[in-house]
């Protein structure tokens, strides 16, 4: 119950006009209830609420207007096409009002003051027929119901402006006198209107055939509304064909258009025509560009060079096929590989048959004899066998054949056919596979020397099946030998391919007796099985191993650390790692480094760390190098330590020819002095001892064949004893650098092994036993042969050595007549400040040649005998011959 608004009245949505002072809260819920303002702009109404026996205090509502807006928020000039019928859109034209909330019932109405003048303003019926009106609402515009149509054509030449006069109202507010633009033009193309000329419809022709092109298809004389009604007579339209059509001539005339002539006027096409003719191909579409313009009648037909006065366009051709063609089966021999009780679709590499002339909807499969070891069926009805199906089914992968499980292969007989040529027959074999597993991944472990355990994952083994059913079972059949595979620190003997996925498993070694393990497993699923196979887990050696190191061939090379170096094993084992040697290169061995009175290398069968560390062995390769640059080769050995798994290891390197300059060597074994600098022969245990040379080898003699045939010769023709007195001279490998050398002692220290066998310490006393009588020997031999040659020496003049210039040197200086000899008188060895002794201990300081020393020979000193301690010194250096050279 209310009281009258004072600004208005209440109504229902009904009866707008009619006011009401009732209502209840549903006409509120279902928006039925209005306010209609009139007067005031504020204002309101009283009220009470009662449900038919209680009542609400009286309220008060209260009621405030606002002003309503009109305005043209859009008003764009309307775009047409000289002679078409164009819709005004609420792109081209809107008005709107602040009204926001209520604009589905706020009417907006236009009212045309003036009508345009080059066409019509006309509303379009539901049944698509028009009717002329001066006024419409915003409603229609928004349903394009509002159309402008230009007529007549005459009347606007090649673009004009049209325009119409309006006012728009929504109750209680309008806009007066509005102006709506029309652009009229043959540039405003579109999808209705692809073309500025008057025609340009394109042509339909059947395959083979030929087509007239006429005015009603080609039609340019519009080009003529851009010139003034005088100069329109004395010009005519020209056509220019700049592509010309794919599949099919154009002819004008008697003649075919080329690119030397491809001119043609618009007065032949209206009075003759042009002819398209197709070539017969199997095609659908073909079309060809050309140009348009104005040309002055009389002269001839010459392209402008401005390009705005000239149109291009293309003209379009739409072939109509002939079923000329029948189907042609692609597939030489169709055929399906399936897995058994799989579900294979049919793609076009299986069954594919092309027919020129109709989409593969129209090449249709029918199934004489089904298959008899599965059936074929639609997808999304694969429990429903087809007899009947088409190309684009199979093209779409719609097709599939469900194979029965059986191992035995199958056929089916099928024909196909377009509909208007005779079926083609064939059989489509179906190739069963049996169902198998196998493995992808199978690259074995390795577990890093010093380390007991290392993850088993996919990626050291994995296997994969063609079977519907992918869990894959590992079994263990029989277990590692010196270890255990663990998952979550469990023993197992069974694992899926989702372990070795996750990392779940894990080898631990037990055992340090070996460097291999390996087990047994079968890996199977529910459908296949393979069995037997073997897994090896082996160490890797704890070292590292020079690469890409490159060995002179012919010497022998001393190993170091920078060839093998197992200090990390070293210092977990707390122990002196040894190497076996399994295989001694291809082209050498590996050797002891030569002592001073041996002849012959002894090959090395095993070593320690140590002893690579303090030069011990070497490798010594003698490989034929002739017309090779480099040869290939490697060490296999086996690396152990104390409380550690052994390992098998290989050392890879390049044997190259020998090079003295880029392989500097040295006589070996030391020690050796050189001139430069002047140190005295004795050295401190604690002195370091400087590198021989300065190259990434560490080396023992070049081998001569000189040096080789007077190797146990004594240059001066005595017996080959060694003083420790006696000096060499250093032969200078580069220029005149000098290189130093001394005498350095190495301490070698031995670390205690364990004894497995009591052959190991029978066996060297034995041979310890042995070079004691050798050397017993050797020094009965030696003195008798020196008392000989010392009698044989004082009755004979030593011979001249005269030598000619053409004779080569043989490796050993000639000996001086000139030589001068003195008596020497021996000192008491135990007065170490002697002059005369620090003199024989000390180099020539006034030598020509830096690198040369006096060469003194001293016998061993005689007790009380003056006769016997006389001593030869030769302190003149011999000339050198032609070809000869110190060494």
């Amino acid at each position: 119950m209310v009281t009258p608004p004072s600004n208005g009245h209440l109504a229902l949505k009904s009866a707008p006009m009619k006011a009401v002072l009732n209502f209840t809260q549903e006409h509120i819920d279902q928006g039925q209830l209005l306010f209609v303002h009139k007067g005031a702009m504020s204002g309101g109404f009283n009220f009470q609420v009662n449900d038919g026996v209680n009542f609400t205090p009286r309220q008060i509502f209260s009621i405030t207007a606002r002003a309503l807006v009109l305005s043209l928020e859009k008003n764009r000039p309307l775009k047409v096409f000289p002679g078409s019928s164009t819709p005004i859109t609420n792109e081209d034209l809107q008005a709107v009002t602040n009204d926001i909330s209520n604009t589905l019932n706020r009417i907006i109405t236009f009212s045309v003051i003036r009508q345009p003048k080059l066409g019509r303003l006309l509303k379009r019926q539901p049944d698509n027929s028009t009717v002329d009106i001066s006024t419409f609402t915003q409603d229609m515009v928004d349903k394009k119901e509002v159309v402008y149509m230009q007529t007549p054509i005459e009347s606007v030449g090649w673009e004009a402006m049209d325009s119409m006069t309006f006012s728009v109202a929504s109750p209680p507010t309008s806009l007066d006198s509005q102006t709506f633009k029309i652009d009229i033009s043959y540039e405003n193309t579109g999808p209705e209107h692809s073309t500025v000329l008057l025609a340009n419809t394109g042509a339909e022709v059947t395959e083979g055939e030929s087509v007239i092109i006429d005015e009603s298809k080609l039609d340019a004389t519009n080009l003529m509304s851009k010139l003034p009604t005088p100069q329109r007579s004395s010009h005519e339209v020209w056509f220019q064909v700049t592509s010309l059509p794919q599949h099919g001539v154009i002819v004008v005339g008697e003649r075919n258009l080329t690119k030397e002539k491809p001119n043609f006027s618009q007065f032949i096409v209206n009075k003759y025509g042009i002819i398209y003719k197709h070539d017969n191909s199997e095609t659908t579409l073909d079309s060809f560009a050309f140009s348009a313009w104005l040309n002055s009648k009389g002269k001839t037909a010459q392209r402008p060079q401005d390009d705005i006065d000239v149109v291009e366009e293309h003209f379009n051709i739409t072939i109509t096929p002939v079923n000329d063609q029948p189907p042609l089966l692609k597939t030489k021999a169709p055929s399906l590989r399936v897995v058994q009780g799989d579900t294979v679709a049919l793609r076009p590499d299986n069954l594919k048959v092309e027919d020129l002339d109709n989409p593969p909807d129209d090449i249709k499969f029918s199934v004489i004899s089904k298959p008899n070891n599965g059936y074929l069926a639609l997808e999304g009805s694969l429990n429903e066998s087809i007899v009947a199906f088409t190309q684009a089914q199979i093209n779409n992968g719609s097709v599939y054949f469900i194979h029965d499980g059986s191992s035995a292969s199958g056929v089916f007989y099928f024909s196909v056919t377009d509909g208007h040529h005779k079926p083609i027959y064939k059989l489509f074999n179906l190739e069963v596979t049996e169902i198998t597993i196998s493995l992808v991944n199978y690259t074995g472990l390795t577990l890093e020397q010093g380390k007991t355990s290392v993850l088993l994952t996919q990626d050291n083994l994995a296997a994969e099946t063609n079977g519907k059913n992918i869990t894959i079972h590992y079994q263990i059949t029989r277990p590692p030998n010196f270890g255990r595979l663990l998952k979550d620190n469990e023993e197992v003997t069974q694992f899926e391919q989702e372990d070795l996925q996750a990392g779940w498993l894990s080898y631990h070694m037990l055992s340090h007796s070996s460097a291999e393990d390996s087990f047994e497993f079968t890996v199977f699923t529910s459908e296949a099985n393979l069995t037997g196979q073997v897994f090896n887990i082996t160490a890797r050696p704890l070292i590292k191993v020079g690469k890409g190191l490159k060995i002179p061939n012919g010497i022998a090379v001393k190993l170091n650390t920078s060839f093998l170096n197992a200090s990390e094993l070293a210092n977990i084992s707390d122990s002196d790692p040894i190497f076996e040697i399994i295989s001694h290169p291809k082209y050498g061995k590996v050797v002891w480094t030569k002592p001073k009175m041996s002849r012959t290398a002894v090959p090395a069968e095993s070593f320690t760390f140590q002893e690579v560390m303090q030069e011990k062995v070497a490798l010594e390769l003698n490989a034929n190098m002739t017309g090779v640059q480099e040869l290939n080769d490697s060490l296999v050995f086996v690396l152990k330590a104390d409380n550690i798994q052994p390992a098998k290891g290989e050392f890879h390197f390049t044997v190259v020819p020998y090079d003295s300059a880029l392989f500097p060597t040295t006589k070996s074994p030391v020690p050796t002095t050189s001139s430069v600098p002047q140190t005295p022969i004795q050295t401190s245990r604690n002195e370091a001892a400087p590198p021989v040379l300065s190259t990434a080898f560490l080396s023992t003699q070049q081998p001569s064949k000189n040096q080789q045939k007077f190797k146990a010769r004594n240059r001066w023709g005595n017996s080959s004893r060694t003083s420790i007195f006696s000096t060499t001279l250093g032969k200078p490998t580069r220029g005149t650098e000098d290189f130093p050398f001394r005498n350095t002692p190495v301490r070698v220290e031995s670390y205690p092994q364990k004894t497995s066998s009591p052959l190991l310490v029978i066996l060297p006393l034995l041979a310890l036993l042995l070079l004691i009588i050798i050397f017993v020997v050797v020094v009965v031999f030696l003195r008798h042969n020196r008392h000989r040659k010392q009698s044989t020496a004082a009755q004979k003049e030593p011979p001249s050595t005269g030598l000619s210039s053409s004779q080569s040197y043989q490796g050993q200086p000639q000996r001086s007549t000139t030589v001068p000899t003195v008596t020497v008188t021996p000192l008491n060895p135990s007065c170490p400040g002697s002059p005369v002794q620090d003199r024989l201990l000390t180099p020539n300081q006034g030598l020509a040649y830096n690198t040369i020393d006096s060469n003194m020979l001293i016998s061993s000193w005689s007790n009380g005998s003056p006769s016997s301690s006389s001593q030869i010194i030769r302190t003149a250096t011999p000339t050198l011959q032609t070809n000869q050279y110190w060494v």
